[in-house]
Protein backbone atom coordinates (compact mmCIF):
# COMPACT_ATOMS: atom_id res chain seq x y z
CA UNK A 1 0.00 0.00 0.00
CA UNK A 2 1.26 3.54 -0.77
CA UNK A 3 2.00 5.80 2.07
CA UNK A 4 -0.54 8.26 1.17
CA UNK A 5 -3.11 5.73 0.62
CA UNK A 6 -2.63 4.63 4.09
CA UNK A 7 -2.82 7.93 5.52
CA UNK A 8 -6.08 8.24 3.49
CA UNK A 9 -7.47 5.36 5.21
CA UNK A 10 -6.31 6.79 8.65
CA UNK A 11 -8.37 9.82 7.47
CA UNK A 12 -11.15 7.72 6.77
CA UNK A 13 -11.45 5.82 9.46
CA UNK A 14 -11.16 8.90 12.00
CA UNK A 15 -13.94 10.61 9.96
CA UNK A 16 -16.29 7.49 10.47
CA UNK A 17 -15.76 6.90 14.28
CA UNK A 18 -15.24 10.68 15.43
CA UNK A 19 -16.58 11.09 18.86
CA UNK A 20 -17.02 14.64 19.17
CA UNK A 21 -18.32 14.21 14.61
CA UNK A 22 -15.88 16.87 13.35
CA UNK A 23 -13.62 14.65 11.94
CA UNK A 24 -10.38 16.10 10.04
CA UNK A 25 -9.96 17.77 7.02
CA UNK A 26 -9.63 15.64 3.41
CA UNK A 27 -6.65 17.93 2.52
CA UNK A 28 -3.04 17.35 1.29
CA UNK A 29 -1.92 19.13 4.24
CA UNK A 30 -3.74 17.11 6.61
CA UNK A 31 -2.29 13.92 4.90
CA UNK A 32 0.73 15.60 4.95
CA UNK A 33 0.74 16.19 8.83
CA UNK A 34 -0.42 12.34 9.67
CA UNK A 35 2.45 11.23 7.41
CA UNK A 36 4.90 13.46 10.27
CA UNK A 37 3.02 12.45 13.54
CA UNK A 38 2.59 8.75 12.14
CA UNK A 39 5.32 6.53 10.77
CA UNK A 40 3.89 3.70 8.46
CA UNK A 41 3.84 0.91 11.12
CA UNK A 42 2.10 3.38 13.33
CA UNK A 43 -0.60 4.18 11.12
CA UNK A 44 -1.30 0.45 10.16
CA UNK A 45 -1.60 -0.16 14.02
CA UNK A 46 -3.77 2.94 14.42
CA UNK A 47 -6.39 1.50 11.81
CA UNK A 48 -6.04 -1.92 14.13
CA UNK A 49 -6.69 0.21 17.07
CA UNK A 50 -9.22 2.70 16.38
CA UNK A 51 -11.32 5.47 17.66
CA UNK A 52 -12.73 3.46 20.23
CA UNK A 53 -9.43 1.41 21.35
CA UNK A 54 -9.66 -1.18 23.85
CA UNK A 55 -7.54 -2.31 27.01
CA UNK A 56 -3.72 -3.62 26.27
CA UNK A 57 -4.49 -7.03 26.71
CA UNK A 58 -7.55 -6.97 24.26
CA UNK A 59 -5.58 -4.92 21.84
CA UNK A 60 -2.65 -7.17 22.06
CA UNK A 61 -4.82 -10.22 21.46
CA UNK A 62 -6.28 -8.06 17.95
CA UNK A 63 -3.00 -7.35 16.85
CA UNK A 64 -0.90 -10.11 17.77
CA UNK A 65 1.47 -8.33 18.87
CA UNK A 66 2.63 -9.29 22.45
CA UNK A 67 1.70 -6.84 25.14
CA UNK A 68 5.14 -5.62 26.76
CA UNK A 69 5.85 -4.73 23.14
CA UNK A 70 2.38 -3.41 22.27
CA UNK A 71 2.70 -0.83 25.25
CA UNK A 72 6.04 -0.12 24.07
CA UNK A 73 5.12 1.19 20.66
CA UNK A 74 1.69 2.50 21.67
CA UNK A 75 3.52 4.66 24.69
CA UNK A 76 5.76 6.35 21.63
CA UNK A 77 2.85 7.45 19.83
CA UNK A 78 1.07 8.95 23.05
CA UNK A 79 4.21 10.80 23.06
CA UNK A 80 3.54 11.99 19.44
CA UNK A 81 0.16 13.03 20.45
CA UNK A 82 -1.30 10.54 18.77
CA UNK A 83 -2.61 7.82 20.79
CA UNK A 84 -4.78 8.35 24.13
CA UNK A 85 -3.64 6.43 26.85
CA UNK A 86 -6.47 7.01 30.23
CA UNK A 87 -4.49 8.13 32.85
CA UNK A 88 -4.38 6.71 36.19
CA UNK A 89 -6.00 3.98 35.44
CA UNK A 90 -4.64 0.14 36.27
CA UNK A 91 -5.65 -1.30 32.87
CA UNK A 92 -6.40 1.74 30.75
CA UNK A 93 -8.28 1.96 27.23
CA UNK A 94 -5.28 2.84 24.00
CA UNK A 95 -7.32 4.82 21.69
CA UNK A 96 -6.42 6.76 18.67
CA UNK A 97 -6.82 10.39 19.21
CA UNK A 98 -9.55 12.06 17.00
CA UNK A 99 -10.11 15.21 15.69
CA UNK A 100 -9.85 17.93 18.58
CA UNK A 101 -10.13 18.44 22.36
CA UNK A 102 -7.26 16.90 22.41
CA UNK A 103 -6.97 16.26 18.43
CA UNK A 104 -4.30 15.79 15.26
CA UNK A 105 -5.75 19.25 14.69
CA UNK A 106 -3.72 20.29 17.99
CA UNK A 107 -1.16 17.91 19.53
CA UNK A 108 1.48 17.81 16.97
CA UNK A 109 2.04 21.58 18.48
CA UNK A 110 1.34 21.74 21.71
CA UNK A 111 4.62 20.62 22.99
CA UNK A 112 6.43 22.79 20.75
CA UNK A 113 9.26 21.84 18.68
CA UNK A 114 10.72 18.39 20.29
CA UNK A 115 10.88 16.29 17.52
CA UNK A 116 13.05 17.01 14.06
CA UNK A 117 9.84 16.73 11.76
CA UNK A 118 8.23 18.94 13.94
CA UNK A 119 8.45 22.24 12.09
CA UNK A 120 7.26 20.88 9.31
CA UNK A 121 4.32 19.60 10.71
CA UNK A 122 3.88 22.57 12.27
CA UNK A 123 3.63 24.72 9.24
CA UNK A 124 1.52 22.70 7.74
CA UNK A 125 -1.04 22.41 10.91
CA UNK A 126 -1.53 25.88 9.44
CA UNK A 127 -2.76 24.97 6.63
CA UNK A 128 -4.84 22.45 8.37
CA UNK A 129 -6.91 24.78 10.18
CA UNK A 130 -7.46 26.79 7.44
CA UNK A 131 -8.85 23.76 5.45
CA UNK A 132 -10.43 22.55 8.62
CA UNK A 133 -12.41 25.53 9.45
CA UNK A 134 -13.69 25.45 5.66
CA UNK A 135 -14.18 21.89 5.36
CA UNK A 136 -15.21 20.78 8.53
CA UNK A 137 -16.21 23.47 10.94
CA UNK A 138 -18.18 26.11 9.12
CA UNK A 139 -20.68 22.82 6.93
CA UNK A 140 -21.85 22.12 10.71
CA UNK A 141 -24.42 24.90 9.77
CA UNK A 142 -24.49 26.41 13.73
CA UNK A 143 -22.05 27.68 15.82
CA UNK A 144 -20.43 25.20 17.84
CA UNK A 145 -17.25 26.72 20.13
CA UNK A 146 -18.74 28.58 23.27
CA UNK A 147 -18.10 31.55 24.62
CA UNK A 148 -16.85 32.68 28.49
CA UNK A 149 -16.53 36.02 29.47
CA UNK A 150 -13.84 37.18 31.59
CA UNK A 151 -14.93 36.07 35.43
CA UNK A 152 -13.59 39.31 36.69
CA UNK A 153 -16.65 41.09 34.79
CA UNK A 154 -19.53 38.14 35.51
CA UNK A 155 -22.35 40.14 36.85
CA UNK A 156 -23.66 39.06 39.93
CA UNK A 157 -26.37 36.64 38.74
CA UNK A 158 -23.44 34.23 37.43
CA UNK A 159 -23.55 30.62 38.00
CA UNK A 160 -20.91 28.46 38.69
CA UNK A 161 -20.65 26.87 35.12
CA UNK A 162 -20.64 30.46 33.38
CA UNK A 163 -17.20 31.09 35.99
CA UNK A 164 -13.97 29.54 34.23
CA UNK A 165 -12.37 30.46 37.48
CA UNK A 166 -14.68 27.62 39.45
CA UNK A 167 -14.26 24.96 36.49
CA UNK A 168 -10.76 24.94 36.98
CA UNK A 169 -10.98 25.07 40.82
CA UNK A 170 -13.18 21.97 40.96
CA UNK A 171 -9.84 20.15 39.01
CA UNK A 172 -6.68 19.22 40.79
CA UNK A 173 -4.32 18.83 37.98
CA UNK A 174 -4.45 21.94 35.68
CA UNK A 175 -1.72 22.72 32.75
CA UNK A 176 -0.47 24.79 29.81
CA UNK A 177 0.51 24.27 26.60
CA UNK A 178 1.62 26.50 23.50
CA UNK A 179 -1.78 27.20 20.86
CA UNK A 180 -0.99 24.87 17.78
CA UNK A 181 -2.78 27.82 16.17
CA UNK A 182 -0.93 30.49 16.77
CA UNK A 183 2.61 28.47 16.92
CA UNK A 184 1.40 27.47 13.54
CA UNK A 185 0.85 30.75 11.84
CA UNK A 186 4.47 31.91 13.59
CA UNK A 187 6.37 29.11 11.65
CA UNK A 188 4.30 29.34 8.23
CA UNK A 189 4.02 33.17 8.11
CA UNK A 190 7.05 34.64 10.27
CA UNK A 191 6.74 38.32 8.72
CA UNK A 192 2.73 37.99 8.71
CA UNK A 193 1.15 36.91 12.40
CA UNK A 194 0.06 37.83 15.47
CA UNK A 195 2.14 38.96 18.68
CA UNK A 196 0.28 37.84 21.22
CA UNK A 197 1.66 35.28 23.86
CA UNK A 198 2.00 31.63 22.69
CA UNK A 199 1.55 29.41 25.99
CA UNK A 200 -2.50 29.77 26.02
CA UNK A 201 -3.68 26.05 25.56
CA UNK A 202 -5.09 25.22 29.31
CA UNK A 203 -5.79 21.79 30.08
CA UNK A 204 -7.12 20.07 33.67
CA UNK A 205 -8.37 16.81 34.82
CA UNK A 206 -7.11 13.87 32.94
CA UNK A 207 -6.36 15.63 29.68
CA UNK A 208 -3.84 17.83 31.50
CA UNK A 209 -2.49 14.33 33.19
CA UNK A 210 -1.86 13.05 30.00
CA UNK A 211 -0.65 15.91 28.45
CA UNK A 212 1.71 16.33 30.58
CA UNK A 213 2.80 12.40 30.89
CA UNK A 214 3.48 12.74 27.29
CA UNK A 215 5.57 15.84 27.07
CA UNK A 216 2.80 18.17 25.61
CA UNK A 217 2.47 20.26 28.72
CA UNK A 218 3.97 22.06 31.68
CA UNK A 219 1.85 21.57 35.19
CA UNK A 220 0.80 24.93 36.81
CA UNK A 221 -0.94 25.97 39.87
CA UNK A 222 -4.90 26.80 39.92
CA UNK A 223 -3.34 30.80 40.73
CA UNK A 224 -1.02 30.19 37.85
CA UNK A 225 -4.40 29.49 35.67
CA UNK A 226 -5.99 32.40 36.99
CA UNK A 227 -3.27 34.66 36.34
CA UNK A 228 -2.90 33.31 32.77
CA UNK A 229 -6.71 33.81 32.02
CA UNK A 230 -6.05 37.42 33.31
CA UNK A 231 -3.36 37.92 31.09
CA UNK A 232 -4.88 36.58 28.13
CA UNK A 233 -7.49 38.87 28.52
CA UNK A 234 -5.80 41.89 28.54
CA UNK A 235 -4.20 40.71 25.33
CA UNK A 236 -7.57 40.82 24.25
CA UNK A 237 -8.11 36.94 23.39
CA UNK A 238 -11.27 35.33 24.00
CA UNK A 239 -11.70 32.58 26.08
CA UNK A 240 -13.25 29.51 24.04
CA UNK A 241 -14.16 25.63 24.06
CA UNK A 242 -14.32 24.48 27.50
CA UNK A 243 -14.60 21.08 25.95
CA UNK A 244 -13.31 17.61 27.60
CA UNK A 245 -11.02 19.55 29.99
CA UNK A 246 -9.44 21.79 26.97
CA UNK A 247 -10.11 25.92 27.09
CA UNK A 248 -8.79 28.26 24.75
CA UNK A 249 -7.68 31.59 24.35
CA UNK A 250 -8.04 32.52 21.00
CA UNK A 251 -6.97 35.91 18.75
CA UNK A 252 -8.72 36.95 15.65
CA UNK A 253 -5.43 36.22 13.42
CA UNK A 254 -4.82 32.03 14.02
CA UNK A 255 -8.06 30.46 15.72
CA UNK A 256 -10.04 28.52 13.21
CA UNK A 257 -13.44 29.78 14.56
CA UNK A 258 -12.09 33.70 13.69
CA UNK A 259 -11.11 31.96 10.33
CA UNK A 260 -14.16 30.74 10.00
CA UNK A 261 -15.83 33.74 10.68
CA UNK A 262 -13.42 36.28 8.90
CA UNK A 263 -12.93 34.22 5.74
CA UNK A 264 -15.75 31.96 5.51
CA UNK A 265 -18.50 34.42 6.87
CA UNK A 266 -20.00 31.97 9.30
CA UNK A 267 -20.81 32.02 13.01
CA UNK A 268 -19.06 29.58 14.77
CA UNK A 269 -19.24 31.29 18.09
CA UNK A 270 -21.56 30.31 20.75
CA UNK A 271 -22.29 33.47 22.27
CA UNK A 272 -21.73 33.76 26.32
CA UNK A 273 -24.93 34.46 28.50
CA UNK A 274 -24.14 37.98 28.76
CA UNK A 275 -23.54 41.12 26.45
CA UNK A 276 -21.81 44.62 27.48
CA UNK A 277 -24.56 47.35 28.47
CA UNK A 278 -23.36 50.99 28.02
CA UNK A 279 -24.19 53.80 30.59
CA UNK A 280 -24.78 56.44 28.07
CA UNK A 281 -24.13 59.16 30.40
CA UNK A 282 -20.78 57.99 31.54
CA UNK A 283 -19.64 56.92 27.85
CA UNK A 284 -17.16 60.00 26.21
CA UNK A 285 -17.42 58.51 22.53
CA UNK A 286 -13.29 57.60 22.84
CA UNK A 287 -13.54 54.87 21.02
CA UNK A 288 -11.57 52.21 22.77
CA UNK A 289 -14.17 49.68 23.26
CA UNK A 290 -14.68 50.06 19.62
CA UNK A 291 -11.19 49.53 18.28
CA UNK A 292 -10.71 45.85 20.70
CA UNK A 293 -14.13 44.37 19.93
CA UNK A 294 -12.58 41.08 17.75
CA UNK A 295 -15.94 40.73 16.38
CA UNK A 296 -16.73 44.71 15.37
CA UNK A 297 -20.02 44.23 17.67
CA UNK A 298 -19.55 48.10 18.65
CA UNK A 299 -20.17 51.15 16.73
CA UNK A 300 -19.74 54.81 17.57
CA UNK A 301 -22.22 57.22 17.41
CA UNK A 302 -23.23 59.89 20.34
CA UNK A 303 -22.19 57.01 22.48
CA UNK A 304 -20.78 53.51 22.38
CA UNK A 305 -23.46 51.14 21.13
CA UNK A 306 -23.71 47.46 21.11
CA UNK A 307 -25.17 45.14 17.86
CA UNK A 308 -26.07 41.82 20.33
CA UNK A 309 -26.33 39.81 17.50
CA UNK A 310 -23.40 40.55 16.41
CA UNK A 311 -21.28 40.06 20.11
CA UNK A 312 -20.60 37.50 21.85
CA UNK A 313 -19.93 38.48 25.17
CA UNK A 314 -16.54 38.14 25.47
CA UNK A 315 -16.18 41.03 28.07
CA UNK A 316 -12.92 42.09 26.28
CA UNK A 317 -14.51 45.76 25.57
CA UNK A 318 -15.28 46.07 29.37
CA UNK A 319 -11.82 46.98 30.81
CA UNK A 320 -10.82 49.07 27.54
CA UNK A 321 -13.32 51.37 29.27
CA UNK A 322 -11.26 54.04 31.21
CA UNK A 323 -14.75 55.61 32.12
CA UNK A 324 -16.39 52.80 33.87
CA UNK A 325 -19.12 53.07 31.28
CA UNK A 326 -19.44 49.43 30.24
CA UNK A 327 -20.48 46.83 32.31
CA UNK A 328 -21.76 42.74 31.58
CA UNK A 329 -25.61 42.12 32.17
CA UNK A 330 -27.28 39.00 31.24
CA UNK A 331 -27.95 38.34 27.85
Amino acid sequence: MADNALYQQLVDMINSTDPHVIGLPNTPAMLKVLSLQFTPEEARLALQIGTAGGTLSALSAKTGIEPARLKKKLETMATKGTMWIDPDKEDPVYRVIASCAPGLVETGAWGGIRFSYDIELIKNLHQVLIDWARERLCPLGFPFAPVFAHPEHLPDDAKTAENLYETLKKSDFIAVSDCPCRLGHWLAEPDNHCSHMLQTCLHYGDVAKWTVKYGMASRITYDEAVDLLERCHAEGLVHTIDIEGCVCNCCTDCCPMFIGIRQFKTKTLVASPFVPQIDAERCTACSACVDVCPLGALTLNEVAEVNRDVCVGCSVCVPSCGDGAIKLVRR
